[in-house]
């Protein structure tokens, strides 16, 4: 058996050839005896979505038939054609066989055709081809349609009849069982359903008791409740005697204590809630079937009971291990002086700032945000924040992200002019006699406070600049 690859249009002078071939060996026409029936096989197919099934397209001769062409139409949004394959019409035979092009979209099946390759015809009934579906996942009814149908013999196209066939993609049943006394109503109420429809299940429990639960291919609780039909389903609903649950959720960090403490109660009972806050958190209100903020606080449970305790961050961000280095020796020289000013802050939910607030000198207020390193840590280093002589102060503000704030306890520093060498507050002779000790000396710049010129050498320049602020006071 051979099978064509290429496209009908392209293989016509083949076909010419077989069929001029054909007339010269079978000189003499056959005589029609009837019709040739083409049919879809079997005629109404019931389905499942997502199953896969076979159509054959059937062929009974009415006389001697050695050739066939077709096209195949289908509901694409409800099959889906997967392949095409000879069928067993021409069993015994050369062949030669095109399974044509599928396509999903419009839902077509083009340039199908067969035939006996050499001398031969049959009049035995068989199958054209046989086609490959499946089904989508949807419901509905699919023609399987015939179009452009031909059949030959040796030597013309022979009379036929053509049959189309039908695919039913089968509704669901939802089967509802009930335990207890109660009824369940289904929104739409319909015996099947299609694929993919959802419906909607509302119990109603008869007087002195309460839904309580769904089993079967529905669970849980919640009422009403929907289920997708993508199957036969059934479902059973479950209704207690006068007992009500009380549902507890918490918001934030805490626990709820429930006194008397029951996984169910009846009607009519008294039950204390009572919010217990975590570290930390500060319990602030009720919601649900409990309102307010009273703490505790009853409930009378005359139906089931849905309560939520809501607690909030109370606690601000800790502040601790604040710490300074500076650069040695002091220097309000931005090229040589730095400070360093770290801490550790830490948050029982999450640090969203931490804020340097650093007192000038002159007065005025510096703010600068601390960069985070690690394990909370928080540092914030500078050549130019405390460049200025005088006396500084400074704290840490920190805030969480529940907006939780807290500030450390003030710390105060002074940063000494370069001519004060003694960081004493004054520029006396003692300061000179300190550059004194040292002059001639050398070293990298800002290397001692006695290079108080910066250039690496202690000389008489050091003194001038020292002597020019002689008997200057700076706090």
């Amino acid at each position: 058996m051979q099978r064509g690859v290429e496209k009908r249009a392209t293989l016509l002078p083949t076909v010419c050839v077989v069929v001029l071939l054909l007339t010269i060996v079978v000189p003499l026409p056959v005589k029609a005896d009837g019709p040739t029936l083409v049919q879809v096989s079997p005629s109404s197919k019931t389905i499942s979505a997502g199953q896969t099934f076979t159509i054959d397209i059937a062929c009974t001769p009415g006389q001697s038939i050695k050739s066939y062409e077709l096209k195949v139409l289908f509901n694409p949004t409800l099959l889906q054609a997967n392949s095409v394959s000879e069928g067993t019409i021409f069993a015994g035979y050369t062949t030669f066989f095109n399974d044509g092009t599928i396509n999903n979209t419009a839902g077509t099946i083009v340039d199908v055709y067969g035939l006996i390759l050499g001398v031969g015809s049959v009049t035995t009934p068989g199958s054209l081809v046989s086609i490959s579906f499946t089904a989508r996942l949807a419901s509905g009814t699919s023609s399987i349609s015939l179009s452009d149908v031909g059949v030959t013999n040796e030597t013309t196209y022979v009379p036929i009849t053509v049959t189309n066939g039908t695919v039913t993609l089968r509704e669901f049943t939802l089967g509802v069982a009930l335990d207890g006394s109660g009824s369940v109503t289904k929104n739409p109420n319909q015996a099947t359903y299609a694929y993919g429809t959802v419906v909607q299940l509302t119990a109603t429990a008869n007087a002195g008791w309460t839904f309580s639960s769904w089993t079967g291919n529905l669970s849980g609780n919640t009422n009403p409740a929907s289920i997708t039909m993508n199957g036969n389903k059934s479902v059973t609903a479950h209704f207690t005697q006068n007992q009500y649950t009380l549902t507890i959720t918490v918001d934030g960090s805490g626990s709820v204590t429930k006194n008397p403490n029951k996984a169910t109660y009846t009607y009519g009972e008294v039950v204390t809630l009572t919010a217990v806050p975590g570290t930390g958190w500060a319990f602030s209100s009720w919601t649900g079937d409990l309102t307010g903020s009273q703490n505790p606080k009853t409930i009378t449970m005359n139906g089931n009971k849905a309560v939520t305790a809501h607690f909030s961050d109370s606690a601000p961000p800790q502040i601790s291990g604040v710490a300074r280095t500076t650069s040695n020796p002091l220097d309000t020289n931005p090229v040589y002086g730095w400070v360093n000013v770290s801490c550790t802050v830490t948050d029982n939910v999450a640090v969203s700032q931490v804020v340097l607030r650093i007192h000038n000198p002159g007065g005025s207020w510096n703010n600068a945000s601390m960069v985070a390193s690690n394990a909370g840590k928080y540092y914030y280093h500078s050549t130019t924040a405390f460049s200025s002589a005088g006396n500084y102060s400074y704290s840490i503000w920190a805030k969480d992200t529940n907006n939780n704030a807290n500030t450390s306890s003030n710390v105060l520093f002074s940063m000494p002019p370069n001519w004060d060498l003694n960081s004493d507050g004054h520029c006396m002779i003692f300061d000179l006699v300190l550059v004194s000790n040292h002059y001639g000396q050398s070293g990298g710049n800002g290397w001692i406070r006695e290079d108080a010129d910066n250039d690496g050498e202690i000389q008489v320049s050091d003194l001038v600049f020292v002597s020019n602020h002689y008997g200057e006071s700076w706090w």
